[in-house]
């Protein structure tokens, strides 16, 4: 099992969220207030989830570009708020956020090892293709949007304790 790192500017919020997983037996190693912070653990550590509020000094998408592999961030996304971007490694909870997504979510990530067969670079390239073709699919099918078939493929991915690819590639399959 991995650690889980908590990292918001909020130290009030970083507290919520520890107690919340806590009381579903999830244990934070630590809080960071800043991306700086996160990135110092990450550089005496091999592996971690980080759960993420927002940061004083970088967005939640800019801080999972620069993780290494081994490291998986759950962005706790506010209402209104929209992804710049995505990333392999970032999974995008929407508010209102319901405790057991959170704890499901996080204790999937953590259960997982960390894949290291291939670069990143190439990895997360191959992976974004593949959920944007997932996505494509989800919506074709589904008449929904972009941002519902994205939490349609997180939603299976928790269900059957899958990586979010490997989801995808049964959907494409299918």
């Amino acid at each position: 099992m991995r650690d889980v790192v908590i990292a918001s500017k909020n130290p009030r919020a970083a507290e919520r969220v520890r107690s919340v997983l806590q009381s579903a037996q999830i244990f934070s190693s630590c809080i960071c207030a800043s991306g700086a912070e996160v990135l110092h653990y990450a550089s005496i550590r091999p592996d971690a989830v980080v759960v993420c509020g927002r940061l004083s000094d970088m967005p939640a998408v800019r801080l999972a570009q620069l993780l290494p592999n081994g490291f998986d961030v759950v962005w706790l996304v506010q209402s209104g708020e929209s992804p710049a971007g995505f990333c392999g490694n970032l999974v995008p909870l929407y508010s209102p956020i319901g405790r057991a997504e959170l704890c499901d979510t996080v204790r999937v990530l953590a259960a997982t090892g960390a894949e290291t067969a291939r670069p990143r670079r190439v990895r997360k390239e191959d992976e974004e293709a593949l959920l944007r073709e997932a996505k494509a699919r989800i919506m074709e099918r589904h008449a929904v949007s972009e941002r519902e078939a994205h939490r349609l493929l997180q939603r299976r991915s928790m269900e059957s304790g899958l990586k979010l690819t490997e989801v995808a590639r049964l959907i494409l399959e299918e």
